[in-house]
Order: C-alpha cells, then sequence, then structure tokens
C-alpha cells in the first residue's frame, strides 16, 4: 500500500526534512503541500515544492480544501506551538492520521485537546526529531538493561545559538516562543523516557528574558523525585549551533544511577558509561537500530501497516504526560515558587 500524504503549515523549519524522508520513502507519496501563513514561517513551502518535485497544482493555501482536494490518509503538520490544540481539533474532523512538530503543545490544556480530538481509529504521532538519534536508543537500552541501576538524577542542557531567523514567531510570546518551550519539551520527555515514565513530584523553574525581548532565552527547571533532584536547562545562548560546530558547555544527557553513569555530552564520545566496578569508564558505541527508527517516514509506515500505537516519545499520551513538567515549569518560573507537579 502507498500512504497518502499532506504537508500542512512551515512554521516549523523541520517540515523539510520531514517531507523529504517522505519522498524518499517507497511506501510514502506526497500529494500536496499547504502553507496557510507563509509570513510565519520559518520553514519553506517552495524549497518543499523544488525537493519533492511537486506542480503547482499540489501546492494550497487553504487547509481544509487541501485535504478535501488531496484525500491524504497522512497530515504531517508544522503549525507554531501555540496552534497545535486548534490544528489537530481541525484537522482530525476530516478522518485522518495526523503528525504533529514537536512539542506536543504549548499548554497542558492544548495537550489534552489534541487527544480528545483524535478519532479511535486514527493514530496522532508527536516528531521528535532525536527521536531518530541512535545514541537515544542506546542509553535507553543500558539503563534498561540495569548498567548503572536504578536512575536518581538526570541533568540536561540543551538550546542553540538563538533561535533563527531572528524576527520569526520564536520570539512572540503568545506564539509559543521562547527556549523553555523550544528545548524543555526534549529535556522533560526524554528524561521521563529513561525514566520509565517516573515523573517528578515537585518542579522550580526560572527563566531569564533579557531586557530587549519579550521571551525566554535561558531556563533552569529543577525537579523534585523521591530519589534525589533533576535539572533540566535550556538556552539560546550558545556560541554555535550544536548540529555545525559542538558548544562548550556541550548539550546533552548526564545520568546518574545507583551503580553508575552516563553521559551523552562528548561528541567523541557519544556515550560514556562509568560503573562502580569500571569507575574509570569506558565508551560504548550507539546501537544500529531496527528499520523502523531509521526516520520519521520509516516509523509511520511500521506503526500504520503493522496497526501499531505510536511508541515512547512519539505517543501523544506519553508526552502529554511529559507535558506536565513543561507547564509545571512555565507556572513555576511565573509565580517564583516551586510547585507540585501539576495534573
Amino acid at each position: 500500500m502507498t500512504w497518502r500524504v499532506l504537508g500542512a503549515n512551515f512554521d516549523q523549519m523541520h517540515m523539510n526534512t520531514n517531507l523529504t524522508w517522505v519522498r524518499d520513502h517507497p511506501d510514502l507519496e506526497i500529494v500536496g503541500v499547504c502553507d496557510e501563513v507563509p509570513a510565519t514561517s520559518t520553514g519553506s513551502l517552495t524549497q518543499a515544492v523544488e525537493e519533492c518535485d511537486l506542480t503547482p497544482a499540489q501546492v494550497y493555501e487553504n487547509l481544509d480544501e487541501a485535504i478535501k482536494a488531496t484525500e491524504p490518509d497522512i497530515v504531517m503538520g508544522g503549525p507554531m506551538n501555540t496552534d497545535h490544540g486548534a490544528f489537530v481539533e481541525r484537522v482530525a474532523a476530516h478522518d485522518v492520521h495526523i503528525v504533529i512538530e514537536k512539542p506536543m503543545a504549548s499548554s497542558l490544556a492544548d495537550a489534552d485537546r489534541m487527544l480528545k480530538a483524535m478519532p479511535r481509529d486514527r493514530l496522532l504521532f508527536i516528531n521528535w526529531p532525536t527521536m531518530w538519534d541512535p545514541v537515544k536508543h542506546t542509553v535507553k537500552r543500558l539503563v534498561d538493561e540495569g548498567a548503572i541501576g536504578d536512575i536518581v538524577e538526570v541533568q540536561y542542557y540543551g538550546g542553540n545559538a538563538a533561535a533563527p531567523p531572528s524576527d520569526s514567531w520564536f520570539y512572540d510570546a503568545d506564539a509559543g516562543g521562547g527556549s523553555l518551550l523550544d528545548y524543555l519539551g526534549y529535556g522533560a520527555t526524554f528524561t521521563t523516557w529513561f525514566r520509565d515514565g517516573e515523573l517528578p513530584n515537585t518542579v522550580s523553574a526560572e527563566t531569564y528574558v533579557p531586557p530587549d525581548q519579550e521571551v525566554d532565552f535561558q531556563s533552569v527547571s529543577t525537579c523534585g523525585y523521591t530519589t534525589g533532584l533533576s535539572t533540566l536547562q535550556t538556552t539560546w545562548r550558545m556560541l554555535t549551533n550544536p548540529w555545525e560546530v559542538q558548544p562548550q558547555p556541550a548539550k546533552g544527557y548526564e545520568l546518574v544511577g545507583t551503580d553508575g553513569t552516563i553521559s551523552t555530552r562528548d561528541r567523541e564520545a557519544a556515550i560514556r558509561v562509568t560503573t562502580t566496578e569500571t569507575p574509570e569508564g569506558y565508551a560504548v558505541e550507539p546501537d544500529e537500530l531496527p528499520s523502523r527508527y531509521r526516520d520519521l517516514a520509516y516509523y509511520l509506515v511500521d506503526r500504520l501497516e503493522g496497526a501499531k500505537e505510536p511508541e515512547g516519545p512519539a505517543a501523544p499520551e506519553f508526552c502529554r504526560e511529559a507535558q506536565r513538567i513543561i507547564e509545571t515549569a512555565q507556572r513555576s518560573a511565573s509565580e517564583g515558587e516551586r510547585l507540585t507537579l501539576v495534573g
């Protein structure tokens, strides 16, 4: 079977990568693209048309008309953060599978709207680009195998050198901009995955908003678990973008367990492990992953053809639980106090 895919809205720059993955998969076909508000796009519809060899007839300005005309099986969306809830409600009414770019939502209320809107026989996928990174899956395997005992602490540092372009919606508070929403979702979601779903009891967060800006360029969230504290930091103040030149401090995760540690912050040794038996530590090569984790396109086909639910960070129910950390951090930063994890 060939699955028909419509790409909708390019507010998120990752849309272009996602569509090239679809283009390259033998069981997927791009039947159209739509960008309703080009002024807010950080991706490029024009680039997508060129790279995916689409015709002018496959380009639409209205999402509902595009869905009716192309009859897709999957709508892949990249709306700005505050539009995720409304986007999924709107698209779900057409009885299609939906992919939404990270973060799941800008609020817990919107995450709940998205879950409620989906028909029972259709799937909603959350695309975290790092879901297709062998390092993350290898860390998860090591933890599940007990390589470092029980996790008692996670340190996360994520971000980039600002959010390109400099005049984009990422710098608009009403659109869900800021480094906290841009990157805390990664830290909260993957930390929760590494911890096998365990959530903190409390969250205390602080943000830094530059005097000439309206969104945060830095955030620190301290999560209180029964076994200790974890810190999740986001920043747009790195000297370099990590995908170009490794910055210092390096981004990544450090996990502390009862019997050892795992660090993913050294590009030359992407996974480094220390244990009570080998305190000097050793490097672990990332696993060769099953083909379904090759990229988003392969994952979609695997799940849909096998009638299987999305897993872990790709699953909306899982991301909704991690969204509780983000929501509590947002409220804590606003109220200036440590808060019990919200519902």
